[in-house]
């Protein structure tokens, strides 16, 4: 099998190439539905790469995180199994799948192991649109970061960053009980998209002043969570000063440079600092978790086609990058074969 997937050849190039796809005694082949562009995805087209360490990793994931150029890319999408290999008896051609785990899924084909460890692929939920099923992985992490934010009834929530995993966080923390939700960014089009998605206040960073407003809203004591999703050290910062004390500081961006920022109040304020990372918790918890966040987005419980700003051909690969890294009022681009 020959397929064409998505290639970063190096920073600020990305464009197809094929490549053969064959099919291991314990792996399936999909053919893709849609497949879309994550944070990570451009960060690697904007030329960022993580450090590398030395620290064993115990999440059992593999490749997720790559160093040089070039570079396949693509772990978000959905498609249908059309052939599986003689070991694997739990799918069978037909079956309609979503994948979680870096599977090259920006092309025509993909091939997935067979996995139980979430890392692998998951049903998807019976009813769900494949448009959605093809966010199902970056649903799950943001629906994740919502549920395991810390947020309880009648808690007043900052969520600082309105892209896809921001509205969706928002919405989530809505959904547990948060009396107000103020939404944090600096473009107009995306806190009009959060007001829309039920955000109670929204805050453009460039013309207010945020610590002012929450100060405004909670009687000068500050929120109860804030959940970082810009993915700035700026912006980390930001939900440090707003925190009120004993408060909740949710880490949900993956942040490639270096920050420099006063965490005196991290001490002093007795902060609970959780990262709020679905796919790289230990692999034993993550397919209940991903199977309790879709089934509460496949209950209609959060709101998703809106979250969807546009949507390219494959073959137009380098467009879609191009909208998703400087258009500022994208806030998720998918890919259709």
């Amino acid at each position: 099998m020959i397929t064409r997937v998505a290639c970063v050849e190096a920073p600020n190039r990305v464009g197809l190439r094929e490549e053969k796809l064959s099919v291991g005694d314990n792996e399936i082949l999909v053919k893709a539905y849609m497949s879309s562009i994550c944070g990570t995805d451009k960060n690697y087209f904007l030329g960022h790469t993580p450090k590398p360490h030395k620290v064993k990793d115990t999440s059992g994931i593999e490749q997720e995180s790559h160093l040089n150029y070039p570079m396949l890319i693509g772990h978000e999408g959905a498609g249908e199994v059309v052939e599986v290999g003689s070991a694997v008896r739990e799918f069978k051609p037909g079956d309609k799948v979503i994948s979680f785990g870096w599977k090259n899924t920006m092309a025509d084909y993909w091939v997935s192991a067979v996995r139980h460890d979430g890392y692998g692929v998951t049903a998807a939920p019976e009813g769900m649109d494949m448009r959605v099923a093809s966010l199902g992985e970056p649903i799950a992490c943001a629906v994740y970061a919502g549920m395991t934010s810390g947020v309880e009834l009648g808690d007043v929530v900052a969520v600082i960053g309105a892209g896809f995993a921001g509205q969706i966080i928002a919405q989530t923390v809505k959904a547990k009980g948060a009396y107000k939700v103020i939404v944090v960014d600096v473009v107009e089009g995306k806190l009009e998209l959060a007001r829309r998605m039920g955000a109670d206040i929204t805050v453009n960073a460039k013309t207010q002043d945020v610590l002012d407003v929450v100060l405004s809203e909670t009687n000068g004591y500050g929120v109860d969570v804030a959940v970082e999703a810009a993915g700035y050290g700026e912006t980390i910062e930001m939900g440090t000063e707003i925190l009120k004390h004993g408060g909740i500081l949710g880490l949900y961006s993956w942040v490639l440079d270096p920050v420099r920022m006063s965490i005196d109040r991290w001490h002093n304020d007795g902060f609970d600092i959780r990262t709020l990372a679905l796919m790289h918790r230990v692999g034993h918890d993550r397919p209940m978790w991903i199977k309790k966040t879709l089934d509460a987005v496949a209950r209609g419980l959060i709101k998703i086609d809106p979250l969807i700003s546009h949507t390219y051909d494959l073959s137009d690969i380098a467009d879609a990058f191009r909208t998703a890294c400087y258009d500022e009022n994208a806030c998720k681009v998918m890919l259709k074969p």
